[in-house]
This record gives C-alpha cells, sequence and structure tokens, in this order.
C-alpha cells in the first residue's frame, strides 16, 4: 500500500542526513590529517552524538513501522537492511572523531602522513559508494565496493610495515600512523558490511562477508 511505502522513504530521509555529516565531517578531517593540525577533536564529538542520536531516531522509526504496518518480504528486508546502516554510519561517524583524538594526543607536525591520508581518502569514497549503492539498490556497485577492501587492507598492512622500519625516535609518527591506518581500516570495513547489506536488500540472501 503507498501510505505503508512512506515509512521506508522517512527512514531513509534520516539515513540520507546522517550521510551528509559524515561526509562534512569526513572532509575535515581529513583536512586536519593532510595539515597535521589539532583543534578538531570537539567539533568531531559533537558530530558523533549527533549522528548517535539520529541513529535513534532511525531505530524508533523502524520499531515504530515495524509494529504498525507488519511488513513481510522486501519491506521487512528494507527495515533491517536500515537498521544496521544507521549503525554502521554511527561507527563511521565515530572512527572519524578518533582520528581527531590521535592527531590531538601525540606531536605529529614533523610526520609523513601521505600514505594514511590517501587511505582515507579512498576509504572515505568506499563509504559515500556504499550508501549510493544502498540507496539505489545497485548490488554491482556494491560488490565493487567490497572488492576495493583488499586494496585497503593491502595498504593498512604496508602502512604498518613501514612503521617497523621507522627510525628510532619517531615513535609519535610510528602511533600517528600506525593507529590512524588501523582507525581507517575499520571504516572501510563498516563501507562493506553496508554493501553487504544491500546485496541482501536486493536479492534477499545473505552473503558472508569476510
Amino acid at each position: 500500500m503507498a501510505n505503508e511505502m512512506e515509512y521506508i522513504t522517512k527512514i531513509n530521509a534520516e539515513i540520507h542526513e546522517m550521510l551528509q555529516i559524515v561526509d562534512a565531517l569526513g572532509e575535515r578531517v581529513q583536512n586536519a590529517l593532510d595539515s597535521k593540525r589539532r583543534g578538531m577533536k570537539d567539533a568531531a564529538y559533537e558530530a558523533s552524538v549527533d549522528i548517535q542520536h539520529r541513529e535513534e531516531e532511525v531505530t524508533a522509526l523502524c520499531v515504530g513501522s515495524l509494529i504498525k504496518y507488519q511488513p513481510f518480504a522486501g519491506d521487512l528486508r528494507a527495515i533491517t537492511v536500515a537498521l544496521k546502516v544507521s549503525y554502521d554510519l554511527s561507527r563511521i561517524c565515530r572512527y572519524l572523531y578518533n582520528i581527531t583524538e590521535v592527531l590531538e594526543e601525540f606531536e605529529v607536525g614533523a610526520c609523513e602522513v601521505n600514505d594514511v591520508s590517501a587511505l582515507l581518502k579512498d576509504a572515505r569514497s568506499m563509504v559515500s559508494m556504499s550508501l549510493t549503492a544502498y540507496f539505489d539498490k545497485n548490488r554491482s556497485l556494491a560488490s565493487e565496493i567490497i572488492e576495493r577492501d583488499h586494496s585497503i587492507d593491502e595498504r593498512y598492512r604496508m602502512v604498518l610495515s613501514a612503521q617497523r622500519r621507522a627510525p628510532f625516535g619517531s615513535g609519535d609518527c610510528i602511533l600517528l600512523n600506525g593507529l590512524t591506518a588501523r582507525i581507517i581500516e575499520r571504516m572501510a570495513d563498516h563501507a562493506c558490511y553496508i554493501s553487504s547489506e544491500t546485496a541482501y536488500l536486493v536479492t534477499g540472501r545473505r552473503t558472508s562477508y569476510r
């Protein structure tokens, strides 16, 4: 029924607003990392809290829709997937906040950050594309994003390997690059989780990621 489809549209509108917040914060964190600049932590924390509240709103909408409309088949999948997507976006936002914590914690002015900066840019692209696949129900694009994760994982290991060879006395730079690379790798994982849920949304069949 037409009125029953409106709740899915409303849920996705909330998720789209969450994505806009994540995209905006991601751009600011990218700039802070590139310039090795402190001072982003408080703003990132506020964005993270905002996202958590919006995730709770999505959850309330989903639960309310389940009770009111008792959906089945594709509509039921849409609700269960939306719950997971909103959670993944909340986690991604929290990881962006964690990067600002790392920048705040260490003396990083002399550190080389090109590799982790490129890694962050690619992970942010994966997040954005995963939501495009979700909104468009594009299974092919979702599969492409999952395949891209292999590159993220390999480059994460390369960053760690490079830090092992870093000269003595560069502890802050080692921690900056190692911790940030790990955070970014987890961000990319959540983009893949969203893509996996998109495949389920489209096909009704679950396939394990990793």
